[in-house]
């Protein structure tokens, strides 16, 4: 019960089903949770959910009836950019709070997240170990080199980011960024296997290019394989291979795919510079991964796809849409939040980047690149390519 004995009212999925941590999908390498774990992590989905749906909508009115009447007011015009009104709706109560509320919420589901796995680690190390009967392969490079941009951050405020290892054969990244993560702060909106971004990339392939059937797929940034499976569902007699920095999330990754029956290999890579040989893909794709790099890596990621594609071989990349498009500056700022707050410092650079240009500086022809949309798929159980409530922007290139 709630505040005055009022019921707690749980979020549904689009199939009725109530989103709640205990319908997370699940499998070999999920962390166990006591109840009151369990309800904490409720707590925070319909914190997250409450946040997004009924206070964020509140930002458009203050900036139309309060901040931009008094920016007019004082500089007879309106404002140019996203700076501008960031700098304005800094000085308005309502955006201040909300985004205090908003980095608590962060901050505090991987604390909770951090103690769940931090008293079980050692026995999810050992569940995490590879097998004589695995399908699929891992390859950690214990020589291997994180990019000096991703050393000093804890990406979205995890502890470690995503290649910290605190114990031998570490798993703790893999777990915190698997337990719920995105199923809480986009409130199951991806479904329950956060796996919504690859399907509604699968789903937009089969729709505008259906005869295109890859044989070698590349996954960028794979972390745990959320994204990285279903290419394999999809395409099962094709060799996946999901490539990442963190050692952490990619053994994580690797038993979790074992436990749900998908043979993929996980190998510690830099996606700027990969060791497979030219020519050896017929599609190379990420998800929300291209943000988490840096300028220079994004040419250079990009021009590494170039070579490891096959002639008619095609990349795409998911990611928010760029500044450019945005209806107008407040909408720039709205998308821009992660930059500032999130601990993601690319972010706003990277969605200012011309990637037209980006595609054909790495090697692509300009009449072959493309960015669209695709639209949001939200998994369900009965169907895996449910059309859920919104787009996805991609960016890519064919190789002729």
């Amino acid at each position: 019960m709630g505040a005055q004995g009022a019921p707690i009212v749980f979020l549904e999925d689009s199939m009725g089903e109530q989103v709640v941590w205990r319908n997370f999908g699940r499998h070999e390498m999920l962390v166990d949770t006591t109840h009151d774990e369990g309800a904490r992590l409720d707590f925070m989905i319909n914190f997250f959910r409450h946040l997004g749906t009924q206070i964020a909508p509140g930002h458009r009115e203050v900036y139309e009836k309060r901040v931009e009447p008094k920016f007019v007011r004082e500089h007879k015009r309106k404002p140019k950019d996203r700076h501008e009104v960031r700098k304005e709706m800094l000085k308005d109560s309502y955006f201040r709070y909300w985004s205090h509320l908003r980095i608590f919420a962060q901050e505090n589901t991987y604390y909770e997240r951090s103690r769940i796995v931090d008293r079980q680690l050692d026995n999810l190390v050992d569940r995490a170990k590879t097998k004589a009967g695995d399908k699929g392969a891992l390859e950690i490079d214990p020589k291997f080199a994180v990019p000096r941009y991703q050393q000093p951050l804890d990406m979205h405020w995890m502890p470690g980011s995503y290649f910290t290892e605190f114990v031998p054969g570490d798993v703790a990244g893999g777990a915190m960024y698997d337990m719920g993560g995105l199923y809480i702060s986009t409130h199951g909106m991806l479904g329950k296997r956060n796996d919504g971004a690859a399907r509604a990339v699968i789903r937009w392939l089969r729709e505008q290019h259906p005869n295109f059937q890859p044989r070698r797929i590349l996954d960028e940034g794979c972390t745990v394989g959320h994204n990285t499976l279903p290419f394999k569902e999809a395409w099962p007699s094709a060799e996946v291979i999901g490539i990442d920095i963190g050692a952490p999330v990619l053994r994580y990754g690797h038993r979790r795919a074992e436990s749900l029956g998908v043979p993929v290999t996980f190998a510690q890579q830099n996606a700027e510079s990969t060791k497979y040989a030219d020519g050896s893909f017929d599609l190379i794709v990420s998800t929300m991964f291209l943000h988490e790099t840096s300028y220079k890596a994004v040419h250079n990621i990009v021009k590494e796809a170039h070579r490891l594609l096959r002639k008619g071989g095609l990349m795409l990349h998911v990611e928010q849409p760029p500044f450019a498009l945005a209806p107008s500056p407040f909408d720039a700022l709205m998308r821009d939040w992660d930059t500032h707050n999130n601990n993601e410092p690319f972010w706003g650079p990277m969605h200012d980047m011309d990637l037209k240009d980006v595609a054909v500086k790495g090697g692509f022809k300009k009449d072959d690149v493309l960015m669209t949309f695709a639209p949001l798929v939200t998994p369900t159980e009965k169907d895996k390519y449910a059309l859920g409530q919104g787009q996805w922007f991609m960016f890519g290139a064919w190789k002729r």
